[in-house]
């Protein structure tokens, strides 16, 4: 009887373990689309429905990155009629192993907001474009086999910032915790997720909590996160810091079936033309775009600073419209580069940097 009940504990713990695997729950194959609705949320985390836009990520290969094998997620947003025509505009990291979820944090799309804040001149010795892009690195946001509701700590920093004549001793503290698993109803039907609450707050080192800000993500079987929200806030608390009150917008993000699975409009240009490369500077994935008015016999390279051939993009007949290709810069040095098209009797070239 003893070995019977040794044989099932066993057997539990094996399930369990399988079961928590953090591979099992990133799609399988590279090409997989998510589809999302994105809705703004005001300082109360009422939805500002006239405000929503979409968003849709593609799987686009597995490479290494920053030292980890990473599957690579590009990522657009922008309206519903014009979304599927858009270049991404972005690359998401993301890795798995064992038990954990890791996610690579980078500062590129919040780079704008937090030049602005530097632009404010809210402080005197304090940059915080510098300081948040030193924390780029890889995270273990996703921790599966975590017990639940016990926090971890992902990042800690304490700083000193001067604000008027005040040095005020800050420290900037980013955790995780897995919640209790459950079931949502998405448009690709009910899932059961494993649920996490990540957590940026802001103190002054450890004695006054200064700001929360929390973001809840679903993630199920085989499609990774379905759901994320980020409640709205309004901050009334640093006014002794010479901080006026103001509000944080939160985001409402789901998964949609509102973006159509129909092939993109063709765009017949009049002329041979070739974009700019998106984003530019890049790391390590760039978009380039090129139209052509007819059929026309393609040639896509890229080139080093030198001159010297560093890959071959496109190199085949191709049909009149409007096209685009993705370059992965993972096996180069950062610098610049050149891209060069040619189509028929048409000829350009373009430069693009990259970045490590």
């Amino acid at each position: 009887m003893k070995k019977h009940i040794s044989l099932l504990i066993v057997l539990l713990f094996i399930g369990n373990t399988i079961a928590q695997q953090a591979s099992g729950y990133f799609p399988a194959q590279t090409g997989f689309e998510w589809k999302y609705k994105v809705i703004p949320l005001d300082s109360a985390s009422n939805p500002i429905n006239e405000a929503a836009f979409y968003r849709m990520d593609r799987f686009e290969s597995i490479a290494d990155y920053q030292g980890r094998s990473a599957d690579i997620v590009l990522t657009k947003s922008g309206a519903l009629q014009n979304i599927k025509l858009l270049p991404f505009q972005d690359s998401l990291f993301y890795s798995t192993e064992g038990t954990t979820g890791y996610s690579y944090y980078n500062v590129e799309g919040i780079k704008g907001f937090l030049i602005s804040l530097d632009s404010l001149g809210l402080t005197q010795n304090f940059s915080f474009l510098n300081f948040f892009t030193s924390l780029q690195a890889w995270y273990d946001y996703y921790r599966f086999a975590s017990p639940v509701n016990t926090p971890y700590t992902l990042i800690q920093k304490d700083t000193v910032i001067t604000i008027g004549s005040l040095n005020v001793p800050f420290r900037f503290k980013y955790s995780g915790s897995r919640l209790n698993d459950q079931t949502i109803s998405t448009v690709l039907g009910d899932m059961n997720c494993k649920k996490f609450l990540l957590q940026w707050k802001i103190l002054s080192y450890n004695v006054v909590e200064l700001l929360t800000l929390n973001d809840t993500v679903w993630i199920a079987p085989d499609n990774w996160i379905v759901q994320d929200i980020v409640p709205g806030q309004y901050v009334d608390n640093l006014t002794m810091l010479g901080v006026d009150p103001f509000s944080i917008p939160g985001l409402d993000i789901r998964l949609t079936n509102d973006i159509v699975s129909v092939e993109d409009e063709v765009i017949i240009s009049d002329n041979f033309t070739l974009e700019q490369n998106y984003p530019n500077p890049f790391n390590p994935i760039t978009t380039i775009s090129y139209s052509i008015p007819q059929s026309s016999f393609v040639t896509l390279k890229i080139y080093d600073a030198l001159g010297n051939e560093a890959a071959v993009l496109v190199n085949e007949q191709k049909t009149a419209g409007r096209h685009e290709v993705n370059f992965s810069s993972s096996q180069l040095a950062s610098g610049i580069y050149f891209y060069k098209l040619m189509a028929g009797s048409f000829t350009q070239t373009k430069k693009m940097i990259l970045l490590r």
